[in-house]
């Protein structure tokens, strides 16, 4: 059974509410009558009642404000298909909350001199107070407008405390669990397309394309258990894909790296990691470059395993592994072929160890 009525938003307009009182996913969300779920993560089920609200048009100021009117269980936010100006941070910091679009025609758009992230998933408090959970993001294109940013981070040069600790990413996902993104195009972002950190576990993210970032296309530091699959990364200026910090046991699958400006795949302090099914071509630096970051006492990457791929067309080494420390990673039934420089370039001997692979 579904109720509808409309209610006046403090940001002056109407907004149509939905309030369905079915089984529903509170995990991941359950989708409207007039939806297909869009992943099997989406048909997690409890009971619960689920407040949907619909904003046809709008900007930040209405889509936070829509957020903090949810009631304490959460609820679902539909963007209509228009353009969502953004010039502060759209931050979803509170539980069971889905933030999603209609079509590709659903755009939010950092404004000029906005300096911040499009999205923040979790909290804007460096430590990070709480986790936040349960959270979609979902049928968006997020166009970071960087040509029109000054800062790669919040409000001014990074790190210098309070919310410069932040990069002006299209979505920036913080100390949460449990997480969706798919269906998301994020492009031309003052720093990365979507980044997580602060740990992260369970995040799944599926069918993300991102490109003309002024870094990475996407990049995780201190991230676990998670899911990258079905994800375009290409023409970003720095990485396709940047894992540089406490990565493990994350799976990351059929997905294309292509054409980035260093690096099809950056990784440092990456362990149990399962690579699978990849395309890794045409990048201007190395397709996989695998080390440890030598300040960092036992920070090497190791016990991955990649299966499947295709790396090939890179500027220099298809897969450099450039530290000793990197060890008992293993690379199966793949191609590795075509690079510029080498095909596989290693620090020492036996560093990779490689079975039913053509072209090393």
């Amino acid at each position: 059974m579904i109720k509808e009525r409309l209610l006046a938003g403090t940001a002056g307009r109407a907004m149509s509410v939905a309030v369905s009182l079915h089984c529903s996913g509170l995990a991941f969300g359950q989708e409207s009558p007039s939806t297909t779920p869009d992943s099997e993560l989406s048909k997690r089920t409890i009971e619960t009642s689920r407040v949907t609200v619909y904003l046809p048009t709008g900007d930040d100021n209405a889509i936070r404000t829509a957020i903090s009117e949810l009631p304490a269980e959460g609820g679902i936010i539909v963007l209509g298909p228009a353009l969502f100006p953004v010039s502060k941070s759209i931050v979803i910091d509170r539980d069971g909350v889905e933030l999603r679009g209609t079509t590709s025609d659903t755009i939010l758009r950092l404004t000029d001199h906005a300096n911040c992230s499009v999205i923040v998933i979790g909290s804007m408090e460096t430590p990070i107070p709480k986790i936040v959970r349960n959270v979609i993001v979902r049928n968006l294109v997020i166009d970071g407008n960087r040509g029109a940013q000054e800062f790669e981070c919040c409000g001014g040069p990074c790190d210098g405390g309070g919310l410069s600790f932040i990069r002006n990413n299209g979505i920036t996902v913080r100390g949460t669990e449990d997480v969706l993104i798919e269906n998301v195009a994020t492009h031309n972002n003052r720093s990365g397309g979507v980044v997580l950190e602060k740990y992260c576990r369970r995040v799944h993210v599926s069918n993300l394309e991102s490109y003309n970032n002024e870094f990475d296309g996407l990049a995780a530091y201190e991230t676990e258990d998670c899911t990258f699959t079905q994800m375009k990364l290409h023409h970003n200026r720095s990485a396709a894909m940047s894992v540089d910090w406490k990565f493990n046991r994350n799976l990351i699958t059929d997905s294309q790296f292509t054409e980035n400006g260093s690096q099809g795949i950056f990784m440092r302090d990456s362990a149990d990691n399962q690579f699978e099914r990849l395309t890794i071509r045409d990048n201007g630096e190395q397709g996989m470059f695998i080390a440890e970051t030598r300040e960092i006492a036992d920070s090497a990457s190791k016990r991955n395993r990649f299966n499947h791929l295709i790396v090939t067309g890179n500027r220099t080494q298809g897969i450099r592994v450039n530290d000793v420390s990197c060890v008992d990673n293993v690379i199966t039934n793949s191609r590795v072929s075509g690079n510029k420089a080498e095909n596989i370039s290693l620090a020492a001997e036996g560093l990779l160890i490689d079975t039913d692979t053509i072209g090393n």
